[in-house]
């Protein structure tokens, strides 16, 4: 018998009133994994108990709202992802189809990469950090549109840089000479975002270029090509990154030191 069953033969359960069995099921949920933590959520569609939940993710106070919605988040299974998902696409508040967004990633439901930026409102919004953390989960699910997405030249620069970012998380070789294209880029972050996706990659043939970013105008990016021959025991940048030892920047003069430390021979 597993946990679902177990649970739904226990006494107290079956005494308890919805909201309490809801809790108690909230709870364990969290501690099962494969066909025990499946039949437990399916238990929990086929009593119902998701009802109020369900209607409070969708008609309620903020506050209330996203308590609802973190809730199913918790749980998951198929309403709680259909909830989610509804929330995401026509929820008027902006910050609550974030929640719903982020909700879904950790069920591994979010929608193709061009509707969660069409959702999310990601040609006008400012890029955050969890956006890049969605859009880096997302890769691995929809790889083929993100490549696709990445080859359009009709994306704003700072969702282009979003997009080149999760490159790396798709671990697909084949996203080398998008991220070589984008290391040109006029806009900072796309070529930041570049040499993430090639660290995260670690594939020495995008060293060629990498070393001409440790020149790069912008600090930044100085400092992040750095980093990147850094990981990557890229030891043909230490010429220019010694020279970086005394730039400007104080972060970059930072990341000089410790690279030589790394890659110089003991």
């Amino acid at each position: 018998m597993g946990a679902g069953e177990n649970v739904a033969s226990s006494p107290a359960f079956r005494q308890a009133r919805p909201a309490e069995r809801l809790a108690a099921i909230s709870h364990l949920v969290q501690l099962l994994r494969g066909q025990d933590r499946d039949r437990l959520v399916a238990l929990t569609e086929e009593q119902g108990l998701l009802k109020d939940a369900l209607r409070r993710a969708r008609r309620s106070q903020p506050r209330q709202q996203i308590d609802a919605l973190r809730l199913l988040g918790g749980i998951g299974g198929d309403q709680a992802v259909a909830a989610l998902d509804a929330v995401l696409r026509e929820d008027p508040r902006l910050d609550t189809r974030l929640e719903a967004a982020s909700l879904l990633a950790r069920l591994d439901a979010l929608p193709q990469p061009d509707e969660l930026i069409e959702h999310l409102a990601l040609h006008s919004a400012r890029i955050t950090p969890l956006h890049r953390t969605l859009f880096r989960l997302i890769a691995s699910r929809h790889p083929t549109e993100l490549f696709a997405l990445a080859r359009s030249e009709e994306l704003p620069p700072a969702v282009r840089a979003l997009v080149i970012d999760a490159l790396g998380w798709t671990e697909d070789f084949s996203a080398l000479p998008i991220l070589a294209a984008a290391a040109n880029d006029p806009h900072p972050p796309v070529r930041l975002a570049a040499l993430d996706s090639a660290t995260k990659l670690g594939h020495p043939s995008s060293a060629p270029w990498i070393m001409p970013l440790l020149r790069d105008p912008v600090p930044p990016v100085r400092a992040r090509a750095i980093r990147a021959c850094q990981i990557m025991r890229l030891t043909d940048g230490l010429p220019a990154i010694a020279e970086l030892r005394h730039d400007p920047s104080p972060w970059v003069r930072l990341r000089a030191q410790q690279a030589q430390q790394v890659l110089m021979p003991a």
